[in-house]
């Protein structure tokens, strides 16, 4: 396989790798020049324009079939995808409209982000949400199984949990929930635009994803994906003018939404940030899905190989490659008192969690970076 093309867009759209090894995308990742220069186009039309109505008309044709760009990025269909503010927000859309029977419990795991296990509580109680504890910084698939019965709707992950860098392994999650009629609902956050996700060949029924981490876009918008299997059973708790089947016709009051996934967004979309996702989505589709996904793990596995050869550090989890994401944390002796101000002032960003530092690798980063972190590592004397 060629990598070429990475190196180039490395150079041509992400000048502050120049400056140093950027390794915090997991915190939020780079704006690519392009999504900067279409965004900055945008404000400065509206600085110098306004907004008309036929303007207006024009966005939200634009936006809507924006979704097809999106859905290419999971293999979904277009009329599956929404737009939304964030993950945290899409994730309310499914825990609050899903059909759910009495006594329905939800598994989620102790290591996902605070927005799954809050809005499950709030919708089937603290009780009914049951908890998978981490082994060494895992979630085994068989600890997810235990906690299934007859009365589990749904099992809601983050697909790759930020606190470790654990990837689940969606093939098997997948074909277990299809075999017994369960819900699979995915926090994406932590992944999409890196790792691969196939909704055809793994089914999931509900994928919310913020845009500011891998996609490198903006806060304030995201992308939800509702499957067709199951749209019809995930009834909209919120809505709004723009989710009409005719949005833009105020003559009548007709209460008629839209039949696709379009039904769940409440009102204008982020444009600014749309525009931004826009370029984001076609930098990553043109530098292919799954070279993209074979890169990024290629460089996981050069950053396994190396920080095994520094004596102090060691890798939490020492995941198997098929559990391995984009996302690795490396341990420390507490003493060197390491934070980030001292890993950026060596040319190094990246984010220290208690006394392990965060590495989150992408499409634009390459073996120098992992270099430049391992050699300080190796030379640090606290």
């Amino acid at each position: 396989m060629h990598y070429e093309k990475f190196e180039t867009v490395r150079k041509e759209q992400y000048p502050m790798t120049e400056q140093l090894a950027y390794l915090d995308t997991s915190t939020s990742g780079m704006v690519s020049r392009r999504a900067k220069d279409a965004m900055v186009a945008y404000l400065e039309e509206r600085f110098e324009k306004a907004v008309t109505a036929a303007k207006l008309n024009e966005l939200f044709a634009w936006g809507d079939g924006l979704r097809a760009t999106a859905a290419k990025m999971f293999n979904a269909d277009a009329e599956e995808i929404f737009f939304s503010h964030g993950a945290s927000e899409m994730i309310n859309v499914f825990s609050a409209g899903v059909e759910l029977k009495e006594n329905a419990n939800v598994i989620v795991t102790g290591l996902t982000f605070p927005s799954t296990p809050y809005t499950w509580e709030n919708r089937v109680g603290k009780e009914n949400v049951r908890m998978v504890l981490p082994e060494n910084y895992a979630i085994p698939f068989e600890k997810v199984v235990e906690q299934v019965d007859e009365n589990t709707a749904v099992i809601s992950l983050c697909l790759v949990e930020n606190t470790t860098g654990f990837m689940h392994d969606l093939k098997k999650i997948s074909a277990f929930c299809q075999e017994k009629g369960i819900y699979l609902a995915l926090d994406i956050t932590q992944c999409v635009g890196a790792m691969k996700i196939d909704v055809k060949e793994t089914p999931v029924d509900f994928i919310a994803t913020s845009s500011f981490k891998w996609l490198g876009c903006e806060y304030g918008i995201g992308i939800g994906y509702v499957s067709k299997r199951v749209m019809d059973k995930v009834k909209p708790v919120f809505v709004g003018w723009v989710g009409n089947q005719n949005r833009m016709d105020h003559s009548k009051y007709n209460f008629n939404l839209a039949e696709t996934a379009a039904k769940y967004e409440t009102a204008i979309p982020n444009w600014v940030g749309l525009k931004g996702l826009e370029q984001a989505m076609e930098i990553y589709l043109e530098l292919g899905i799954d070279d993209v996904d074979a890169y990024i793990r290629e460089l996981m596995e050069y950053l396994y190989a190396e920080a095994a050869k520094v004596e102090h550090i060691s890798i939490r989890g020492e995941f198997a490659p098929e559990n391995r994401s984009s996302i690795a944390y490396i341990d420390m002796p507490a003493e060197w008192g390491m934070n980030d101000d001292i890993l950026e002032a060596n040319g190094i960003r990246a984010h220290m969690a208690g006394t392990a530092v965060r590495v989150a690798l992408h499409y634009f980063n390459n073996k120098a970076d992992v270099d430049r972190l391992i050699t300080f590592l190796k030379n640090y004397k606290g």
